[in-house]
């Protein structure tokens, strides 16, 4: 899973807040290349919020990876 498929599966409070910042600051989550996603997230609603989100997508694609591990 990349890091912009995660910011879509968030639940809705916390994936319209990150739409709403984005666009504040003329972003679209549909228009987010992986590579700029990060730097995106934490300059519309802040580092702090960013260094967050990617903490719980590693945590989500540590998890996935142990599901796979697991039904091998």
């Amino acid at each position: 899973m990349e890091f912009v498929e995660f910011l879509k599966t968030l639940d809705d409070p916390l994936k319209f807040y990150i739409h709403y910042s984005l666009k504040k600051i003329g972003l679209d989550l549909e228009g987010l290349e992986e590579e700029g996603a990060l730097a995106a997230i934490s300059k519309a609603a802040g580092p702090h919020i960013a260094e967050v989100l990617y903490g719980m997508y590693l945590e989500a694609r540590a998890a996935k990876k142990e599901i796979l591990l697991v039904s091998a």
